[in-house]
This record gives C-alpha cells, structure tokens and sequence, in this order.
C-alpha cells in the first residue's frame, strides 16, 4: 500500500509556524466548507469576507512566531 506524504525540509526554528499555518487553514476551510453545506442561501464559499478573515489569521500566526515568540521568551 502506498502512503501518500507530502514532505518538506524545513529549518528546525520554523517547523512549528508551519504546523500551526497548515493546522489554522485547514480548520477554517473546513469550517467554511460546513458552514455553506449546512446553509448555502445564507453562506458564501470562500466569500470576500471569509478570505480576509483567514488573511487576518495567518498574519496573525506569522506574526506571532516570527516576532512575538523571540521577544517573549518563557523558560
């Protein structure tokens, strides 16, 4: 059986920003997915809004692990 993996080698320092990148987008994809199954009259796919909402949340992410994370360090 062949396991399909998709994998990349990526600096020890940022393999976590990544994680939490693919595990945010995911969760609001699907979140949006369920949200228009369940109502498409009232719900947009990947409306405009929807798609600055996750923009806001990666930059969000990012600018946590690429800033915030190596001002404030807790030990």
């Amino acid at each position: 059986m062949n396991d399909f993996k998709l994998e990349y080698n990526i600096n020890d320092e940022y393999k976590q920003l990544y994680n939490d990148l693919v595990k945010f987008i995911t969760i609001l994809v699907v979140l949006n997915l369920i949200m228009y199954i369940s109502n498409p009259s009232q719900n947009v796919l990947l409306g405009s809004n929807y798609i600055k909402l996750m923009t806001s949340i990666v930059l969000g992410i990012t600018t946590y692990w690429l800033v915030i994370s190596k001002i404030i360090v807790f030990d």
